[in-house]
């Protein structure tokens, strides 16, 4: 695979600088994140208005997730281009996409909007995340943890102004001036965010390096990472982690309806678990530095599968409701940080933006699971029946992260002889 960028940036000290990029790439997954976590709140606005069923609602947030499945595109042309047009392209595509929503007179526009939205939203996700990674080699969990946070914590500030714009103005206004917002900003990003242009250090003395890390920044091909077991196991547990977590984001707003909580609760809950969302992804991604990735993942796996499943049980209690709320996005979120640095640690970092990306489009399978067949399954077998399959899911993935543990990591290609970069 040629990953040459055919057109590099003259190199700047400034920004050339790890820090920068590590906030320059939490500033774009920010101005994403609303796009995925803020949708439970206009959820009820488009069914009220339109009168259009909440399955067919929620399958536009299905369409959203699985433009997952152009994350392997996206890594591969991050790879080869480099970041600047490309993430150009994509702050358009997200600031055009959500505000357009706004306008849409009918279902099949709005789903159109929609994954034009969540298209240029894979490219920003999958171009921040290698950037976290690669900037910090010695610290992948914690870096893609702090990058996965700000995806997962990003639309906190915003769930009060959206709900504000939301009971004052309509999901059209709503929709309008956040779009314009969050593509001006990624704009900005695009600028910005950049790969290293030179092989970063090795892992300090004491660091837990793979075969890879020590390999100088080598890799799997994905053709390669195809040949290895690990990476289906890493794919179907990455699917059933990722189904809970859409259930929990795409349903909780209607199942707070069902179960007769007041709305100024259900704000708050989900501000504090956008708020958890994010910070579960640093906790956890600095705990997988030191525990190991497989332990970490095995933990937090169970602690998501036991909140998930008492949410049916329990949540009637407002307080009750948002401690479980909580708890969720703090375990499931984490997902986000263990992915990227496991995909590195097995695979590598050479091709990591295409690896990554073929292994992040097992979101969109968990969106199709956990956004529009969790729909139908809760007007056909009720909420309990619902959230204790996702429950189910989480105790799989904890089994096959243990499993994980006992497949010996893939070696990496001898390093090719380094040269200055010019």
């Amino acid at each position: 695979m040629n990953t040459h960028v055919s057109t590099p940036r003259v190199a700047s000290p400034r920004l050339e600088n790890p820090w920068v990029q590590l906030v320059t790439g939490l500033l774009g997954m920010m101005m994403i994140s609303s796009t995925q976590y803020a949708w439970t709140l206009f959820v009820p606005s488009l069914t009220d208005t339109f009168r259009w069923s909440l399955p067919t609602v929620q399958f536009a947030f299905t369409l959203y997730i699985c433009t997952s499945y152009a994350s392997p595109l996206s890594g591969y042309l991050l790879d080869k281009f480099g970041t600047r047009l490309l993430l150009t392209m994509a702050a358009l595509c997200v600031g055009f996409g959500w505000a357009l929503m706004g306008f849409a007179k009918s279902i099949t526009s709005l789903y159109i909007c929609y994954a034009i939205a969540g298209i240029g939203a894979i490219f920003v996700y999958t171009g921040s995340i290698a950037s976290a990674i690669k900037w910090f080699p010695a610290r992948k969990g914690l870096a893609s943890g702090m990058m996965a946070a700000g995806f997962g914590s990003g639309a906190a500030p915003f769930i009060p102004l959206i709900a504000y714009l939301l009971s004052s103005y309509g999901h059209s206004r709503a929709f309008l001036y956040t779009g314009a917002g969050f593509g001006l900003v990624l704009l900005v990003v695009a600028q910005i965010l950049r790969f290293p242009t030179a092989v970063q250090p090795e892992p300090a003395a004491g660091a837990k390096a793979t075969a890879q890390d020590s390999a100088g920044g080598t890799g799997l091909t994905p053709a390669e990472m195809f040949k290895t077991s690990q990476f289906y196991l890493i794919y179907l547990i990455f699917v059933g982690m990722g189904s809970g977590l859409i259930l929990v984001t795409a349903q909780i707003k209607p199942f707070s309806v069902e179960y007769g909580i007041a709305s100024n609760i259900l704000v708050l809950a989900i501000t504090l678990s956008s708020i958890a969302n994010g910070l579960g992804r640093v906790v956890w991604g600095a705990i997988s530095d030191k525990l190991g990735r497989e332990r970490s993942m095995i933990i937090d796996f169970l602690i998501s599968a036991t909140a998930v499943a008492l949410l049916p049980i329990l949540g009637h209690n407002p307080i009750i409701f948002i401690v479980l709320n909580f708890i969720a996005m703090f375990s499931f979120g984490p997902i986000y940080a263990f992915f990227p640095p496991i995909t590195a640690d097995r695979f590598g970092t050479k091709y990591l933006a295409t690896n990554y990306g073929v292994v992040y489009s097992a979101k969109g399978v968990g969106g199709i699971v956990g956004g529009w067949i969790s729909s139908l399954i809760i007007l056909s077998l009720g909420w309990s029946f619902t959230f204790y399959g996702a429950a189910a899911l989480g105790v799989l993935a904890a089994v096959g992260a243990l499993t994980l543990m006992k497949i010996p990591k893939p070696m990496a290609k001898p390093a090719p002889a380094l040269h200055p970069v010019a």
